[in-house]
């Protein structure tokens, strides 16, 4: 029977009454230090959490056989004691508020940032860390976040009459300041529970902004505000005090599941920063109590993001650290222009569509064991990462418009529909034709290889080549994210009703015209001018109304002017052969690109190359080479008739020559 259950019995029922708690003496809380050093923790931790409990010598003595408790990636050492509320603050990245957060890359002022996700320690102890520019910057997100659990998640009346119940996951955590880098602070912060956590701050009266900087920094300040509380049961019976009261009682304490120690799995390499989210992953994306599907993406696609900028033994990190953050939208547009990253949304959106869903299965792999470290999922789906994906590209345009669920949410399944465009996972892994950190091509010079692409027959055959893709990627985001959409997906209102085509079967049918290019091509950039999107001719020029204005482009224009014709009726003939031509070459780059990413797999971390070393299984070779062989040699067959009829064809004309003559 625990304490709350004797409690409860003696209060006849009518709320839970804690036992009467003193103030520890210092000589506990000390060795309780002692303690606690050796297990990875900075000093500074060390003393928060011997501050913070509520019997020293209890959790003292826990120590000798702590709980382990395994997660995804390592194994948690945690000990269930009680700690002092007011030692106790909310995750200051807390994922409950991703679908509301503001994000630099979409213009919000500095002062109103959010922070940066927690890392590990350089010691890699069960101890988080967080860097900040100053101490106001924690204060006021802390602040903040209390503010925003409270409201959308409110606990206190429950919390007055019962307390917490559920043990909340403590970790400490240092703050390092880059205006004060020599003097970090260690706070306590709920992995899980923020918002009880907040709650029963809001029922004491306390912000967390003053237990991080006022009570955890003076003792005595702490001590002097608990034993205020702790002193009314001692002057009056239970049942005299205020109802009020009594709830501040109730949650003057609160049940802990303290973390103070982290096994990692040796195969896995995962970091107690990454245990640690894969614990919030396991407990809240996943059942009992989803945060919803646009906060799932979200919280999904840091941890895609984290894994793609981690190398592995076998592999190099996907994206750069700075890559990292524009694609987190971390990063206001200055910072983003100072790194070269182009000031351009459709560019962005491309990169990231490109790092997630582009280069094949090593790609998705990575992406996948991202996905798994919050949810466990062991097959995510390619429309999983394509859904991330979006949630990614989304931030900037969500900041400015989070309250607008009208504009959002269309937007957010158009962009679902059309990024499943499977031509994007045939991307290549380098950089982009146009825009990137090292792409070489102008938007002009994007536009005349795609149209290139269509007069040979991509995208008619059911495949747009990699330039054609790229423009569909670029297009179809401002054609989206337009106040007036151009693409929508099927059954839409805009749609016609005959027109249930997917906004890829849209897309596809666009980039494999010509005037469809051109139209692409002058959507990008009119999008990046801020500039209506204008239905444009075979040249480009836009198409007046009869009123004499310009005719906006609309999801039905766009349906009706590229409605898929040119794809059903290229079924014979020269047209419908050089479509599949066009598919031939593009199999064969892929096939040759498989080959050359086989060989680069070393044996071993720091080694070569496992087939230049050990070769390959001889009859896996041989299935493979007869095969290459027997197209090859129908290829070199289909060669020597075209030669062999253009000889004719010039003997012909030789003698036709000749009788002129």
């Amino acid at each position: 029977m625990n304490d709350e259950t004797t409690a409860e019995q003696r209060g006849g029922g009518a709320g839970w009454q804690p036992e009467p708690y003193v103030l520890p003496r210092f000589n506990a809380v000390d060795n309780l230090s002692d303690a606690l050093l050796g297990r990875g923790l900075s000093e500074k931790s060390v003393e928060a959490l011997a501050r913070a409990a509520v019997q020293p010598e209890d959790m003292r003595r826990k120590l000798t056989d702590v709980n382990k408790l395994r997660v995804q990636g390592g194994t948690l050492h945690i000990i269930e004691t009680r700690l002092w509320s007011a030692s106790v603050l909310p995750h200051p990245a807390n994922p409950r508020e991703y679908g509301r957060r503001s994000y630099a890359l979409g213009g919000i002022s500095p002062s109103l940032r959010i922070l940066p996700e927690p890392g590990p320690t350089s010691g890699d102890g069960p101890e988080l860390q967080i860097r900040v520019p100053r101490p106001d910057d924690l204060a006021q997100r802390l602040d903040d976040a209390k503010e925003r659990l409270i409201k959308e998640n409110p606990l206190d009346d429950d919390i007055a009459a019962e307390g917490v119940l559920q043990p909340l996951m403590v970790v400490p955590m240092t703050v390092w300041y880059d205006s004060a880098p020599h003097r970090p602070t260690a706070l306590l912060i709920t992995a899980d529970g923020s918002s009880r956590i907040s709650a029963v701050h809001q029922l004491l009266g306390y912000r967390p902004s003053v237990i991080a900087y006022d009570w955890a920094h003076d003792v005595r300040k702490f001590r002097r505000e608990v034993n205020r509380w702790l002193r009314l049961p001692q002057k009056q019976d239970w049942d005299s005090l205020s109802p009020a009261d009594q709830g501040k009682l109730r949650a003057l304490t609160v049940p802990a599941r303290v973390v103070v120690g982290f096994e990692p799995d040796t195969r896995a390499g995962v970091r107690f920063h990454t245990a640690v989210r894969n614990f919030i992953g396991l407990t809240h994306i996943r059942p009992p109590k989803p945060y919803g599907s646009a906060v799932e993406n979200e919280a999904k696609g840091d941890a895609v993001l984290d894994s793609l900028a981690e190398p592995t033994r076998s592999r190099p990190a996907r994206i750069t650290s700075q890559e990292k953050l524009w694609f987190a939208a971390m990063i206001n547009e200055q910072e983003a222009a100072e790194e070269g990253f182009s000031p351009h949304q459709d560019v962005r959106a491309a990169e990231i569509v490109r790092a997630v869903l582009g280069g094949g299965t090593g790609t998705a792999r990575r992406v996948n064991e991202g996905i798994r470290s919050l949810t466990a999922k062991q097959r995510p789906h390619r429309e999983d990462r394509v859904d991330i994906a979006v949630e990614l590209i989304l931030r900037p345009v969500r900041t400015a418009r989070n309250d607008l669920v009208a504009y959002v949410r269309p937007r957010r399944a158009a962009l679902q529909r059309a990024y499943r465009l499977k031509e994007i996972e045939e991307l290549p892994t380098d950089a982009l034709l146009e825009g990137g950190l090292d792409g070489s091509r102008s938007l002009e010079e994007l536009r005349t290889a795609a149209a290139k692409e269509a007069a040979e027959g991509l995208g008619a055959s059911g495949r747009l080549g990699v330039a054609q893709t790229e423009l569909a990627i670029k297009a179809a985001y401002y054609m989206i994210t337009a106040d007036t959409m151009a693409l929508q997906n099927e059954g839409s209102g805009a749609a016609r009703a005959d027109d249930s085509r997917s906004a890829v079967g849209v897309l596809r049918a666009m980039l494999s015209q010509h005037r469809g290019v051109v139209q692409a091509y002058e959507v990008v950039r009119a999008g990046r001018l801020g500039r209506p999107l204008y239905e444009v001719d075979e040249d480009g020029t836009p198409i007046r109304t009869a009123e004499g204005g310009y005719r906006n482009l609309t999801d039905a224009r766009v349906r009706q002017t590229y409605n898929g014709e040119m794809l059903t009726e290229a079924l014979v003939g020269i047209v419908a052969v050089r479509a599949r031509w066009a598919t031939v070459a593009n199999s064969v780059e892929n096939l040759r690109r498989a080959v050359d990413e086989m060989e680069s797999v070393p044996a071993d971390e720091g080694c070569g190359s496992l087939v230049k070393r050990d070769g390959w299984d001889p009859e896996q070779v041989e299935k493979a080479r007869s095969s290459l062989d027997r197209t090859s040699r129908k290829l070199a067959d289909w060669a020597d008739l075209h030669n062999d009829q253009k000889k004719e064809l010039d003997k012909d004309a030789d003698v036709d020559s000749l009788n002129l003559w």
